[in-house]
């Protein structure tokens, strides 16, 4: 037992004692959260931009609009630049605010002919989009064409597209009620007393210390749905990070022969169990000192009401079992190649395990007790990721459905680490060519 805890040291040490742990702990959340801590840098960053739009309005009910709206939205964003406080900023939506220029066309000179000029334009610079109204574009018939089209090299995300289409349709209800004869005081004087009636998600009650029951806040539509993803990426984290050194450190140690000296002071079994007991406690560590931040982070912004607490020992006991089960996976590969490229082929499938709940992991959200949630949470590979994924969801999941996941990974831990211990007790000491997946599990077998 003395040599197992002397080699996990000296494997923890190896772990975390280095300058590229260090880094690794720093660059990970950024590689994994860039666009989340990119989109809170920048929130309170504007910018604005000049579109220049032409209109070609074959009804001739619009042009006059749309330079009317165009003019508004230009003082307002005028106004906002010139505000000093946030607060008296008026709202703009999007983050690149748009000013718009408008180029009035008479429809009379157009053709394809003339559209292909415009849209040359466009590639050149000189033009962002060109929008064409149709002359029966109030039309009710069936089949009259009423659509009207917006060209831009952009037309499918653009957020001018959104605002013309605002603005005609204002227009358009305006100009539909008047040929309908409705009295329009009468219609917004409807309109005002008949607002829609919202409903406001809650969560259940429950019941305080003291016995007496308590209603919750509303609901966060996006708190909701990304909380429960990014504590499935910090297990997916803790596990990459604790669990691809082992690859590195058995082939080093196998490729220098360093393998081989420590072998005549330890058996296999040691080697392979220490190694293990220092992953974990490294895991630990990178566990224990995310937390740290994000708590603190939490604290500093009074947020600490949406950690959830209670699920921390699940997420611990999910994360040894899933740092054992994948480490172990990694040592026997590192063990039975001698390359790092030839190791890249067989931990392919591995990675497509672990990875494989974060494909679906929006429709687990959405089901917790789904057949998708359900059948990955006992398929041991992904059972880690997937069960905090649920239980973070905040849905009452059985308590059994947990603790048969924890089981059942548990025993195809201990199952995977006596076949990887097999692996690693003949491949450590294998030179030569690489080993095919036949012979690999000759040796998980037969342990030869």
């Amino acid at each position: 037992m003395s040599k197992i805890l002397t080699i996990a040291v000296r494997e923890y040490r190896a772990m975390v004692g280095t300058k590229a742990f260090i880094v690794s702990m720093v660059m990970m959340p950024i590689l994994m959260f860039a666009g989340i801590i990119a989109m809170e840098l920048f929130k309170d960053v504007g910018q604005t931009k000049q579109r220049k739009l032409a209109i070609i309005d074959h009804s001739g009910h619009f042009v006059v609009a749309i330079q009317n709206a165009a003019e508004v939205r230009s003082k307002m964003m005028q106004t906002a630049n010139e505000s000093e406080a946030d607060e008296d900023r008026p709202e703009m939506p999007g983050f690149v605010e748009e000013e718009y220029l408008i180029e009035v066309i008479e429809p009379d000179s157009v053709d394809d002919d003339f559209r292909f000029e415009l849209s040359d334009r466009i590639r050149n610079q000189e033009l962002y989009a060109f929008i064409e109204i149709p002359a029966n574009v109030l039309s009710l018939e069936p089949d009259a064409d009423t659509n009207v089209k917006f060209f831009a090299e952009d037309s499918a995300i653009s957020l001018a597209r959104g605002w013309v289409r605002e603005v005609v349709g204002a227009v358009s209800k305006q100009l539909r009620l008047t040929e309908s004869g409705l009295d329009a005081d009468q219609l917004a004087k409807f309109q005002k007393y008949n607002r829609a009636v919202s409903v406001v998600g809650q969560g259940l009650m429950e019941k305080s210390s003291d016995g007496s029951i308590v209603g919750s806040d509303e609901k966060d539509v996006l708190l909701t749905l990304f909380l429960p993803m990014g504590i499935m990426m910090f297990m997916f984290m803790v596990i990459f990070m604790a669990s691809q050194p082992m690859l590195e450190s058995v082939l080093e140690e196998k490729s220098q022969r360093i393998a081989e000296v420590l072998l005549g002071s330890a058996n296999p079994f040691q080697l392979m169990m220490g190694k293990l007991l220092g992953t974990v406690a490294g895991s630990l560590t990178i566990f224990t000192i995310y937390l740290g931040g994000v708590y603190a982070i939490a604290a500093y912004r009074d947020w600490t009401d949406l950690i959830p607490l209670e699920l921390v020992p699940w997420f611990l006991v999910f994360q040894i079992t899933g740092v054992l089960f994948y480490a172990a996976i990694f040592m026997s590969v590192g063990a039975s190649v001698s390359q790092l490229k030839e190791a890249q082929s067989l931990l392919l499938p591995v990675w497509m395990m672990l990875m494989a709940p974060m494909f679906v992991w929006y429709m687990i959200v959405r089901d917790p007790q789904g057949p998708i949630a359900i059948v990955l949470s006992f398929f041991p590979p992904t059972a880690p990721t997937t069960m905090v994924l649920r239980l973070a969801t905040g849905q009452s999941i059985p308590i059994w459905q947990p603790i048969i996941a924890l089981l059942a990974t548990l025993l195809s831990t201990v199952i995977i680490v006596i076949l990887a211990g097999r692996i690693f007790r003949v491949g450590i000491l294998w030179q030569g060519k690489t080993p095919k997946v036949s012979e690999i599990m000759k040796w998980a077998i037969l342990g030869e």
